[in-house]
C-alpha cells in the first residue's frame, strides 16, 4: 500500500477516535496491522479503543500483543504503562486464560505498590511468584532487578538479568542476550556473573579480542574465588584466543588442581623463555616436592638460594631436600645453624623445633640434648631439665662415656635437691 494511503489511514483513525467512533477506529487500526503486523503502538491504540467500548476481552488481547512486542525490543517502560491499563480492565469480561494472565499482571502491580511502600521482602516474594508463573515474561525479572538495585542488592539484580540473557542464549538470540549483557555490565562490570556472560557472548560472536579479554578476567576472578575448575576452563579459552601472558596463572591453577605434569610442562616452557625467574623456580620447587622428585627439587632450591642467599625460609626446605637425596650430614648442619640463629634471636620455640628435627634423625645427638637442657634450666622448667639430662646420661652411658655420664648424674642429684 502506498505511503500516502498509510498516512490517510492514520488520519482517519485519529478522527474516529476524536469523535469516539471506536469500532471505526479499530477497523483503521486493523488496516495498519495488515501493513505491519509487528507494530506495538498500533496494538496499544487498538487496545485503548476496545477498552473504551468496554470490550475488555479484545482490549486485553490487543494489549497483550503490544506488550509482547515492546518486551522483545526491550522497551520496558511501555510494558509497565500497558500493565497499568490492563489492571483497569474487568476480568469478568475475559475468557479463563485471559483471567489468569490478568491476575498475574495485577499481582505485578501489587508487587510494585509494595516496593514503593518499602515492603521489600514482600515485594520480592510477589515477583518470584510471578516469575514462577510466567518464566519467560522478562518484564518481571527486570522489575525485580530494579527493586534489588534500589535496595543495593547488586548481585541479586545481576542474577535476574543474567537469567534473561541466558534464556536468549539458549534460544540462539545472541543479539538479545548482548542487550542484557550491556545492562549487566553497567551494574557490575567486573562481577564474575558479568564476565561469564560477556565471555560466552564474545566467543559466540567470534570476537577473539573480546573473548581473550573477558575469559582472561574470568580466569583470575574464578581462581581468586576458589573456583579452580572454572578458572582452568576460562584460561584455556583465553589462551586459545591469544593470551599467552596468562600462562603463569595457568601454572598456578594446574598446581592447585594437582595436575603436576601439565603444570611442570608449562612452567619449564616459561623458564626456558625467562631463565632464572624466581617465581617460576619456586613453583617448580613446589611441584618437585609434592611429587617427591627430590633430585629435581635439589636443583630448583639450589638455584633459588643462589638468587636469594639470605632467605631464611629456604633453609628448612633445603634441609628436607638434602635428607631425601642422602646428604644427611649437610641437612643436620643446616638444622643446627637454624636452631642456634633462632636462639640468638630469642626465638626459643623455633629453635626447639629445629632441635627436635635433629633428634628425630639422631636421638643420641649429645650437643642438641645439652643445648635443650641448658635452655630449660634458664627458663626454670625443672622437670623438662631433669627429663632431658636423663636422656643425655643414657646416651653417655650407652656410648661408654663414663666421665660425662657421671657429671650429668651429679647435675641430676643437685636438681633433685632443689625445691
Amino acid at each position: 500500500m502506498p505511503e500516502e494511503d498509510k498516512t490517510m489511514i492514520v488520519k482517519m483513525a485519529f478522527l474516529y477516535v476524536q469523535s469516539e467512533e471506536w469500532y471505526k477506529a479499530i477497523e483503521e487500526y486493523k488496516k495498519l496491522l495488515r501493513m505491519d503486523p509487528y507494530d506495538p503502538h498500533v496494538y496499544n491504540m487498538m487496545g485503548d479503543a476496545y477498552a473504551k467500548k468496554k470490550d475488555d476481552k479484545d482490549a486485553f488481547e490487543a494489549y497483550q500483543e503490544s506488550r509482547e512486542l515492546y518486551s522483545k525490543i526491550g522497551n520496558m517502560n511501555k510494558v509497565a504503562a500497558i500493565d497499568k491499563k490492563v489492571s483497569r480492565l474487568s476480568p469478568d469480561r475475559m475468557d479463563p486464560q485471559q483471567k489468569r494472565l490478568f491476575l498475574t499482571i495485577t499481582k505485578s502491580q501489587e508487587a510494585e505498590r509494595m516496593a514503593a511502600e518499602g515492603n521489600f521482602d514482600e515485594a520480592v516474594a510477589y515477583f518470584n511468584q510471578l516469575i514462577a508463573a510466567e518464566p519467560i515474561n522478562f518484564s518481571y525479572r527486570e522489575k525485580l532487578a530494579n527493586l534489588f538495585l534500589d535496595n543495593a542488592h547488586v548481585s541479586d539484580a545481576v542474577a535476574q538479568l543474567k537469567a534473561v540473557a541466558d534464556f536468549h542464549l539458549s534460544e540462539g538470540r545472541v543479539d538479545a542476550a548482548l542487550a542484557y549483557a550491556g545492562k549487566i555490565s553497567l551494574i557490575d562490570p567486573e562481577g564474575i556473573d558479568t564476565l561469564r556472560l560477556m565471555a560466552v557472548l564474545a566467543k559466540k560472536k567470534a570476537d577473539t579480542e573480546g573473548a581473550a579479554k573477558h575469559y582472561g578476567k574470568l580466569a583470575q576472578l574464578a581462581f581468586d574465588a576458589g573456583h579452580y575448575e572454572e578458572a582452568k576452563g576460562a584460561i584455556d579459552e583465553a589462551i586459545a584466543a591469544g593470551r599467552e601472558d596468562l600462562k603463569p596463572l595457568l601454572a598456578k591453577i594446574l598446581l592447585v588442581l594437582k595436575k603436576h605434569a601439565e603444570a611442570r610442562q608449562t612452567l619449564e616452557a616459561l623458564l626456558r623463555e625467562f631463565p632464572g625467574d624466581e617465581v617460576l623456580l619456586e613453583q617448580l620447587l613446589v611441584i618437585a616436592e609434592e611429587t617427591k622428585d627430590w633430585a629435581g627439587a635439589h636443583g630448583f632450591i639450589t638455584a633459588l638460594i643462589q638468587k636469594r642467599p639470605d632467605d631464611p625460609k629456604l633453609q628448612p626446605r633445603l634441609a628436607r631436600v638434602l635428607l631425601q637425596v642422602g646428604k644427611r650430614a649437610d641437612a643436620l648442619q643446616i638444622y643446627m645453624n637454624l636452631a642456634l640463629a633462632a636462639l640468638k634471636d630469642n626465638k626459643v620455640e623455633a629453635a626447639f623445633s629445629y632441635f627436635d628435627n635433629i633428634l628425630a634423625l639422631e636421638p643420641d645427638n649429645t650437643e642438641v640434648l645439652k643445648k635443650k637442657a641448658e635452655f630449660y634450666l634458664k627458663q626454670g622448667k625443672k622437670q623438662e631439665v631433669i627429663d632431658t639430662y636423663k636422656k643425655l646420661q643414657a646416651v653417655y652411658t650407652q656410648k661408654k662415656m663414663v666421665e660425662e655420664a657421671k657429671r650429668v648424674g651429679l647435675i641430676l642429684t643437685k636438681l633433685a635437691g632443689l625445691k
